[in-house]
């Protein structure tokens, strides 16, 4: 009896295990942002959007960032004014002590899925390089609500192709767009990003009226990896 109380706790142990490494666990995303630009001293941990970085004490002031996601930056609060900086990278750090967005930054957010990269998800922008109001989400989208003919840029991440259509419910001219991928430590980030419809989509701006998952047109962007 000894025994087998000895061996039903290595049991279960080995049972939790391996339930552990077969759950799918969401990838890193994650922005160290620092304030001096050796990127050695302290600095802040960003996960979610931060809409006015004077409530991390970080309002223009950060010189380098290290991490990992698709991130953008802006020079007012609440993603307003001018954008400052796109971050599409794998566990790298880019220094801006030099460059424009040093000390400038206010506000920034990811684009993705908030539960992580390898989740399929759009975000579609009000502005020209992701500035102002977004419609996002991970499932087709037979019309865009408040950003109806108004989505001047947009990004995705996840291993998906999106198509992105010029009428309502997946109607009118249509453009498939497979995204890119970058293979870092163990990392794989799929991200596609067009800061322009006209100039990175060969699209009129505003254009677009409704999106849905998988490649749906033979006007095609990009190409399956």
């Amino acid at each position: 009896m000894g025994s087998l109380v000895r061996v039903l706790p290595a049991l279960v142990a080995a049972i939790s295990c391996f339930t552990a490494l077969a759950i799918d666990v969401p990838s890193p995303r994650n922005l160290n942002a620092y304030n001096n630009s050796a990127a050695d001293g302290p600095y802040y941990e960003f996960l979610d959007y931060a809409p006015d970085l004077r409530d991390q004490g970080m309002d223009n002031s950060i010189k380098v960032v290290c991490g990992t996601g698709v991130w953008l930056m802006y020079d007012d609060h609440y993603y307003g004014g001018d954008f400052l900086a796109l971050f599409t990278n794998v566990n790298r750090c880019e220094n801006y002590t030099y460059s424009n967005p040093n000390d400038k930054i206010s506000s920034l957010r990811y684009a993705g899925s908030p539960d992580g990269l390898a989740d399929p998800y759009y975000n579609l922008y009000e502005r020209s390089f992701y500035g102002g109001n977004e419609f996002k989400g991970n499932t087709d989208a037979p019309n865009l609500a408040y950003l109806d003919m108004k989505v001047s840029s947009l990004a995705f991440t996840g291993n998906s192709p999106w198509t992105f259509f010029m009428g309502q419910n997946y109607t009118g001219e249509a453009k498939c767009v497979y995204p890119n991928v970058i293979n870092s430590d163990g990392v794989t980030m799929h991200y596609y990003v067009a800061g322009s419809m006209q100039y990175y989509m060969g699209l009129a701006d505003n254009s677009i009226r409704s999106v849905a998952k998988g490649c749906l047109s033979d006007n095609i962007i990009g190409h399956p990896h």
